[in-house]
């Protein structure tokens, strides 16, 4: 068993975020014969929040950043082997993100955009913090939005599952189809987004999705690189 009281640590944009990457790392590591002991770290649960600054407890690329540039990182890698950090495109030509989606009149390619966000991300940990934990850091970065990870679950069309805009509305039209309830976009919730990802979890059904998704399948083969390996299941 790992010293480490966690496998997963998880920075992300928001809590609906934790629970589609929950579900995917149960599912992946279902076929691995591993139940992952994962826990969110920004934004907090309410659980969680006593003792911590109140930003903490709220999500957005903003805050995501800024965990990263206080350095709070360095206490989750305390207890968790691997720190999962979560971010969204949609903003990244943000002044303040400073990635943007085209380049010389063209769009630039999804596979490209995650390479250019994932070194932004670098310089907020920093060169000597990225240097010295770099084999712990995993990037799910999203484009444009989580939603469009959703996608393959709940659509069998190959261009729509590779959607990387209004994904929301697409992923709703599906769900309706599928007589599921839809995700309101005024009140995205925990359980409501737990619910839709819950797929999932289901053993191999992320192996089967991914590549229909570009991003998504980027994520999949960051996992599949590491070769993440667990010497005894949590359980």
């Amino acid at each position: 068993m790992s010293d480490y009281t966690h496998d997963f640590a998880i920075v992300s944009e928001g809590v609906t975020d934790h629970a589609v990457l929950k579900n995917i790392l149960i599912g992946y590591f279902k076929e691995k014969g591993h139940s992952p002991r994962i826990t969110p770290i920004q934004p907090l649960t309410d659980a969680t929040i006593e003792g911590n600054p109140e930003w903490t407890r709220f999500g957005t690329w903003e805050n995501v950043f800024r965990f990263l540039r206080e350095g709070r990182h360095r206490a989750a890698l305390a207890y968790s082997e691997y720190i999962i950090v979560q971010i969204d495109t949609d903003r990244s030509e943000h002044t303040n993100f400073g990635v943007p989606h085209t380049e010389f009149g063209q769009r630039i390619s999804p596979e490209e955009l995650v390479v250019r966000v994932r070194d932004r991300l670098k310089r907020e940990i920093g060169t000597d913090d990225f240097e010295k934990y770099v084999k712990r850091f995993v990037f799910a970065i999203c484009v444009h939005e989580l939603e469009c990870w959703l996608l393959p679950l709940w659509t069998s069309e190959s261009k729509k599952a590779a959607k990387t805009k209004g994904c929301l509305t697409t992923v709703n039209k599906a769900l309706k189809r599928n007589n599921k309830t839809p995700i309101r976009e005024e009140r995205k919730k925990f359980e409501c987004y737990n619910n839709v990802s819950l797929p999932f979890r289901q053993k191999g059904k992320l192996r089967e999705v991914a590549p229909l998704n570009p991003s998504l399948k980027l994520f999949f083969d960051e996992l599949e690189s590491r070769r993440i390996e667990f010497l005894e299941d949590s359980d």
